[in-house]
């Protein structure tokens, strides 16, 4: 997959955290950039519709027309794990690309001890299912 550009993440992010299909007009509606235009609100979907991000989740009639509900086709997971399997580290060898990226992450500054207890958690269950 391509990578996302900004907007494109930015109108994806939006469809994870709303949690629902939501037509061009409420994206555009919801969108911290203000600035887009209708035409570019469609180019955007348009280029996530062809990368594999969103899914067309029906039609829904507005007036007197009828648009599509757009909705993501992958959860915030999938997305982050289809990031690191496109990276070069992880092609080579994957054990210590894993490794290095759980690493970077209980290292970041940002980390809170709610999100290492959840890192535990998945830690744990995936040892049992082995």
């Amino acid at each position: 997959m391509n990578p996302l550009s900004k907007s494109e993440y930015e109108v994806l992010a939006l469809l994870w955290r709303e949690n629902r299909g939501l037509t061009a007009v409420e994206i555009n509606e919801l969108a911290e950039d203000k600035s887009w235009k209708n035409t570019s609100i469609h180019l955007i979907l348009n280029s996530m519709l062809d990368k594999g991000v969103a899914i067309v989740d029906g039609m829904v009639r507005s007036g007197r027309v009828y648009s599509r509900l757009f909705r993501a086709a992958l959860t915030p997971e999938e997305y982050a794990m289809m990031q690191v399997k496109q990276s070069t580290a992880f092609a080579h060898d994957q054990s210590a690309a894993i490794t290095s990226l759980v690493t970077a992450l209980i290292d970041s500054s940002e980390i809170n001890k709610e999100a290492i207890e959840r890192i535990e958690e998945l830690i744990k269950k995936k040892k049992e299912s082995l």
